[in-house]
């Protein structure tokens, strides 16, 4: 007798404030949609619910949502395929209640969640400093833990200074701005500040291929290709030692790129090898989304923001990816993932 086939499903569970409520909402839930970004300062987590019974426009919910601007109401979900070729959960950490949405008909609620609250104080709250003999991942924990959270640093590279000003700046406009200098990505996750550098994330072995075709594994895809005069074919960087009188100079180019355009940086760097690292960040800032694509896929949970996949058949959009981001939907229409990614550069 041939093995039984078993049918896919996908469960969720949802907890709020700490308390399991997968049975309760079970019985509305129409969908949930975790996104998890890399080129986005923070995640996101969407619910929609079916109200008939005028169960959720309820003065509770709305109370729930300023409550959260100030106790930081947590909601957090896993994701548990059944069946698939690859099980497994996806726990999409712990976001903060944002807001609610409400619409008909039909009656149906949205809620909506964010890993960093738009009305957080990180986000809101303008402050004036002077930041003396700081390094940056010191900045970014004494930030990450005035706004209750711990930081996690993954970059080779620290830079440091002798006196940085935060002027009427929020923390975390003030942060990105000095990662963006850096060249160093941001992102809020799971009560976490996580700095990192993505080319290191780029180093990493595929996580899959995807093959053009019927055998791909995909539902849909598109392809994009930047147009030339969004890239630069060089970018020195350039500072001017006020002790010595004397110009560190450091360039970085990138082949693939014809032309002659060249991205000008002045930064502080200590050597030529400092002011070529530096360089390459930004080119690779400015460049890297010369060939990107987006691919919807079955629900896959080992496809996340940070890994990397393999383009094979897709011609001149052949090679390594990086997923910048990755929407995984459970609705009436089953279990999806659309995954958002970008060429790797060479450089």
């Amino acid at each position: 007798m041939a093995d039984k086939v078993l049918a896919r499903r996908t469960s969720v569970d949802v907890t709020f404030d700490g308390t399991d409520i997968t049975k309760d909402i079970k019985p509305y839930l129409q969908s949930i949609t975790y996104t998890d970004d890399t080129d986005d300062l923070a995640d996101d987590l969407k619910i929609e619910v079916q109200d008939r019974d005028k169960v959720w426009l309820q003065k509770w919910l709305t109370e729930a949502v300023e409550a959260a601007a100030g106790g930081k109401l947590s909601i957090s979900a896993v994701i548990k395929p059944e069946h698939w070729k690859k099980d497994g959960k996806l726990k999409t950490g712990a976001f903060e209640l944002d807001s609610v949405d409400a619409s008909g008909p039909p009656a149906k609620v949205t809620i909506n969640a964010s890993s960093l609250a738009f009305s957080s104080d990180l986000r809101q709250t303008k402050k004036s400093k002077a930041w003396k003999n700081y390094n940056l991942s010191g900045i970014a924990s004494e930030i990450a833990a005035n706004g209750g959270m711990s930081c996690q640093y993954e970059a080779s590279t620290n830079p440091s200074y002798d006196r940085v000003e935060q002027t009427r700046q929020s923390d975390i406009e003030f942060l990105r701005k000095l990662c963006q200098d850096a060249g160093i990505s941001i992102k809020v996750t799971d009560g976490k500040l996580v700095l990192y550098d993505q080319a290191e994330y780029e180093a990493k072995t595929p996580v899959l291929t995807i093959e053009n075709g019927a055998k791909g594994g995909y539902i849909k895809y598109k392809l994009h290709s930047g147009s030339a005069d969004t890239k630069y074919s060089k970018c020195r960087v350039r500072y001017m030692d006020p002790n010595t009188g004397k110009c560190i100079e450091g360039t970085a180019e990138d082949g693939d790129v014809s032309g002659d355009q060249c991205l000008e940086i002045k930064a502080k760097v200590g050597s030529v090898g400092e002011a070529q690292a530096l360089a390459k960040k930004h080119l690779r800032l400015h460049n890297k989304l010369a060939k990107t694509a987006t691919f919807t896929m079955p629900g896959d949970v080992g496809l996340v923001a940070g890994v990397t996949v393999q383009l094979k058949g897709f011609g001149g959009w052949d090679g390594k990816y990086i997923v910048t981001r990755a929407v995984h939907t459970v609705g009436s229409g089953g279990y999806t993932t659309q995954i958002s990614i970008r060429k790797v550069l060479d450089y």
